[in-house]
């Protein structure tokens, strides 16, 4: 099996600049810091030191070292801080998306995500929005139509219990049938469904058809 892969690395071009961005920018802090610390401290002494030994030079490079070594700590500590503070508009939008979606999953079609200003994602937001609200918009339309179809059902059910089941009637309710029918189609036909579903729904309707076939056969 093929992988797929991927050839457009920049796929939020803005997104993924500006993080490419702060990481330069780190990077090139950091590198011009170590630089103008190892110059002034070692370069610096070297030159202004008389008689230079090797005992001295030593003497100088583990001054260097120190210095370097609470340099290190002390950029490892602010990186670390602007690393939690920027992943966290992009890991902040996310937890909220996955808690959405849980609600989502359990049958909650009224909760919409908010994410504070100047987080990230907000484009993938306001899909998860819109999809939110397409689908209640389809399980409201279909709550009306199975509404609908109770009530139809209660009317032919009071016709039947009457009597009063005329075959004007009988064509009027089935027509209304027909109708909601034909909406609750129109209305799931915007879903699309896995392929193991549709064929298992295929030969669910071959079965039925075959023991229709058989019982005719047999009366």
């Amino acid at each position: 099996m093929t992988k797929n892969k991927r050839h457009i690395y920049l796929i939020k071009t803005g997104l993924q600049l500006r993080y490419m961005a702060i990481l330069v920018v780190c990077m090139l802090t950091v590198s011009m810091t170590v630089g103008w610390i190892v110059y002034r401290t070692s370069w610096g002494q070297i030159v202004n030191t008389e008689d230079l030994t090797i005992d001295k030079l030593s003497n100088i490079f583990e001054q260097v070292n120190s210095q370097l070594f609470w340099w290190v700590i002390a950029f490892t500590g602010i990186i670390a801080f602007i690393s939690l503070f920027v992943s966290h508009k992009i890991a902040g939008p996310v937890y909220r998306l996955e808690e959405s979606m849980k609600l989502l999953a359990s049958g909650d079609l009224t909760h919409k995500v908010h994410l504070r200003q100047g987080d990230e994602l907000g484009d993938l937001k306001d899909a998860f929005n819109k999809m939110s609200e397409s689908l209640n918009k389809m399980v409201y339309k279909d709550r009306e139509v199975i509404e609908r179809l109770a009530k139809t059902g209660e009317n032919l059910q009071k016709k039947v219990d009457n009597k009063n089941l005329t075959k004007e009637s009988l064509e009027e309710i089935t027509y209304e049938l027909n109708a909601i029918i034909e909406e609750l189609k129109l209305v799931t036909s915007e879903f699309k469904l896995s392929e193991r579903i549709e064929n298992k729904e295929d030969t669910s309707n071959e079965e039925t058809t075959k023991e229709e076939i058989l019982t005719e056969t047999t009366n």
